[in-house]
């Protein structure tokens, strides 16, 4: 089995060892970590390792898995995305709508992407055959608000696939604890294991 592991944005494919030894434990023993900058090319180097069995990530990384799937239906058989924008118009509003200096900075570079801020967004793409989908997210993430969580839910309505949401009390945007990290653990351990054996 193979899964594709994406880190956040300004992070690296060490820094999230947490999600990828989850996997792991799942069962899943090619697990692909590209280096990435951006959704778009994090979307290039997943499309290359297509089929997989899953496609997981944290943060910008979660986007990129969720958008993998959405545009490749039958290809990824089960995401797992952890604080990660569904819709980055919406991420976008929502960064300029704080105006701390950090949310600031993110907004500008968000902006800057210009009509590809859309060509990126899962929830323009998400249809017919999308896997089932697990969301985790801490509930004192201020980085990601859960709204992101409510288009996904409702576009999983509306297209009919499954999706599971775990909230992590006391987690910001990355698990940080150990506590923290193994709930983020049993969660993506329990999901593949049902996941997986889907027909």
């Amino acid at each position: 089995m193979k899964a594709i592991a994406y880190h956040g944005r300004g992070s690296s494919p060490d820094k999230i060892d947490w999600l990828v030894s989850a996997i792991r434990e799942a069962g899943i023993d090619t697990i692909v970590a590209p280096n990435i900058r951006d959704v778009a090319d994090a979307y290039e180097a997943g499309a290359r390792e297509l089929p997989v069995d899953a496609a997981a990530g944290h943060s910008m990384g979660g986007t990129a898995a969720l958008l993998l799937a959405a545009r490749n239906p039958g290809l990824v058989k089960c995401v797992v995305a952890v604080a990660a924008p569904v819709d980055r118009r919406l991420q976008l509003q929502w960064l300029e709508s704080k105006g701390d200096k950090y949310s600031k900075h993110l907004a500008n570079e968000l902006a800057a992407l210009g009509p590809q801020l859309d060509a990126t967004s899962p929830s323009r793409y998400i249809g017919p055959g999308m896997p089932p989908v697990l969301y985790i997210r801490g509930d004192r993430d201020d980085l990601v608000p859960r709204a992101h969580v409510d288009i996904l839910v409702g576009l999983a309505d509306k297209f009919n696939f499954p999706v599971d949401v775990v909230e992590i009390q006391g987690m910001g945007h990355t698990p940080k604890s150990e506590q923290e990290r193994q709930a983020v653990r049993n969660a993506v351990v329990n999901f593949l294991a049902s996941c997986l054996k889907r027909p």
